[in-house]
């Protein structure tokens, strides 16, 4: 009777009763997922890392960018191979003597785009914020293949400034041969109308020279040419995502119920953005990690806006 009771107690003590090896059954089914709970924790640390260093690389480009004058780029030379390498950079391009023009490319073929070798060049405005890019983000490596830096500089005015019914409008994108996409931009960004589409306004100094009627699908200053959008046009767009409608949108803070008292301070003025694709690989490469929509690899998209003066476009309306 005794040791009946002393059974019992133990079940409502909830005591082993007579089963044996409970612990190990326990750490048999909690252990792999404990471990596939600790490994999705050190991807997505890896992940976090990845990102915070590019953020911090991107915010870095755009401080030196704002400094610089993107005005003093030639016309056309975003698409010489010889302005898209950085043979400085130890590790990248130590193989390479700048003397030389190189008839190779680690990157893809853009010669459909218009890029071809057309003579060294001493370095400039895009390539030398591209090639700062590369320096600050070690220890991460950029894969000539995969990844992707892209720089554009925009203009704009303010009509009607200082008023409740202030406008930004885009008057520029340079590089100026590689501003546009078929089918996202519905305009090419020097073909400045106002919102009554009656044309005003007057370039000074070389502005004018700026504007061509072709589509280049080409958009920004890309430093190998692997992100493209495919917007159904003739061929894909290299570089940015941002098309001229979007950059409009967000200066004129469309959908901020505060819009009207930021539009009635804004002034016309340039802005730099810089952005980096850069393709992520998974440190641990578990199978269990590319289910569905995940894979091995995913492309990490950061970009930053900051102001530079050097840009402001010199414009009477």
């Amino acid at each position: 009777m005794r040791a009946k009771f002393r059974t019992f107690l133990a079940i409502l003590d909830g005591k082993p009763t007579g089963a044996r090896g409970q612990s190990l059954v326990e750490l048999t089914i909690t252990l792999p997922v404990l471990l596939v709970m600790l490994m999705g924790l050190t991807e997505i640390g890896w992940f976090a890392n990845s990102y915070l260093t590019l953020l911090d690389v991107v915010r870095e480009a755009g401080r030196f960018a704002a400094t610089g004058d993107p005005l003093l780029w030639p016309d056309g030379d975003e698409r010489n191979y010889s302005a898209m390498d950085c043979e400085q950079i130890d590790g990248y391009y130590n193989d390479h003597d700048p003397a030389i023009d190189y008839t190779t490319w680690p990157g893809p073929d853009l010669s459909a785009w218009g890029y071809g070798d057309r003579g060294e060049l001493e370095r400039g405005y895009y390539d030398g914020i591209a090639c700062g890019v590369l320096i600050n983000m070690q220890p991460l490596r950029f894969n000539h293949q995969t990844d992707d830096i892209v720089i554009s500089v925009f203009q704009f005015v303010v009509l009607n400034q200082g008023t409740s019914s202030a406008e930004v409008r885009i008057t520029g994108r340079l590089p100026a041969r590689a501003n546009e996409c078929e089918n996202d931009d519905s305009r090419d960004p020097f073909d400045w109308y106002p919102i009554d589409g009656t044309p005003n306004g007057t370039y000074e100094q070389e502005y004018a020279r700026f504007w061509d009627a072709g589509v280049e699908n080409v958009r920004g200053y890309v430093f190998r040419g692997n992100h493209r959008n495919d917007y159904g046009g003739s061929r894909q767009c290299l570089g940015s995502t941002f098309s001229l409608d979007d950059v409009e949108r967000m200066l004129n803070f469309d959908g901020d119920a505060d819009r009207i008292r930021k539009m009635s301070q804004a002034t016309s003025y340039g802005l730099v953005l810089v952005e980096i694709f850069w393709e992520h690989r998974q440190l641990l490469g578990m199978p269990w990690f590319r289910l569905g929509p995940l894979d091995e690899t995913s492309t990490i998209h950061v970009w930053t806006f900051f102001p530079v003066s050097a840009a402001e476009p010199d414009i009477r309306f």
